[in-house]
């Protein structure tokens, strides 16, 4: 059992050709008004100037450089030598408010050993704020009951949130065939596996970017055909009688689904063959339509 420094949050920022909002986003995290922080980036072989940013706030951060190996790797890598007793990932793209850090670490002292995320604003290139995206409230909620909303799709957003680093030595960040729902696939290990709580900070916490050459977004039919392929691997992990009260349950919620729900669901499908443009807007309306339903 690794020893945690106390009250030390370790935020990893993997880079792979980043150099467009690389400065703004570090600048973001190096002014917190918390300052018990490490910030450790690894740059996964960009090949642009990503390295050269960093290394110009070397004394702020501790850089990792590796061969192009994916986001798992470079998450792992940075996990590997992080000290704090949080863990929090955050994308080069994404910037943090003043206050993120002391606001997470607030909610997690009050609630110990659980995952803390927050809602957030929706930015684009320019930094022009398109819209706040308000996650569905389910803090009263049992265990059991969100993991149900859980598995019906993410709507955690995983650069808001703030996990204790325990979690990750009983369940590392995995590579996986779709690594744009990496974040999902360790949520649902420490949902369904661990039964970890959840928390919900209902204000805005980050400024989330979207842009054309954003992977999160791009293949949406394929990850969403992905994402139930991998909800099926983690149930068969757990108990077959738990098992069965899950997908009970799961179907029960489904099928209760506003009809206006299963529209929009439906319409995501068909991002992939629309043009980048529409898409974009269309994924904005989802994210404030569909998640902030479930």
């Amino acid at each position: 059992m690794i020893k945690y420094m106390s009250e030390l949050v370790s935020i990893i920022i993997p880079v792979y050709n980043s150099e467009q909002f690389l400065k703004q986003s570090l600048e973001s995290i190096i002014n917190q008004t918390y300052s018990n922080i490490e910030i450790i980036c690894v740059n996964d072989g960009s090949t642009d100037n990503s390295l050269e940013i960093l290394k110009l706030y070397s004394d702020k951060i501790i850089i990792i450089t590796q061969k192009n190996q994916g986001l798992a790797s470079a998450l792992n890598a940075g996990i590997k030598k992080m000290k704090g007793k949080w863990f929090k990932w955050f994308s080069p793209d994404d910037i943090m408010y003043p206050n993120t850090i002391q606001s997470l670490v607030k909610s997690s002292k009050k609630f110990p050993n659980t995952i803390i995320y927050s809602n957030w604003e929706i930015i684009d290139e320019n930094d022009n704020i398109l819209r706040e995206f308000y996650e569905s409230n389910y803090n009263k909620l049992s265990t059991f009951e969100y993991n149900i909303r859980l598995l019906d799709g993410q709507q955690i957003n995983v650069n808001t949130s703030l996990i204790p680093s325990n979690l990750l030595e009983m369940y590392p960040i995995r590579k996986i065939k779709e690594p744009v729902v990496i974040d999902y696939d360790f949520f649902l290990h420490c949902a369904l596996l661990n039964n970890t709580k959840f928390y919900l900070i209902s204000q805005p916490l980050i400024k989330y970017r979207i842009h054309p050459k954003q992977l999160s977004h791009k293949n949406i039919s394929k990850t969403l055909n992905y994402i139930s392929q991998l909800k099926n691997e983690i149930l068969l992990e757990i108990d077959e009688s738990l098992r069965s009260q899950y997908k009970i349950r799961f179907k029960q919620y489904k099928k209760n689904k506003p009809r206006k729900r299963k529209i929009l669901e439906f319409g995501i499908k068909l991002l992939s063959i629309t043009p980048s443009w529409v898409s974009d807007r269309f994924f904005i309306y989802y994210l404030n339509h569909i998640r902030q339903s479930r």
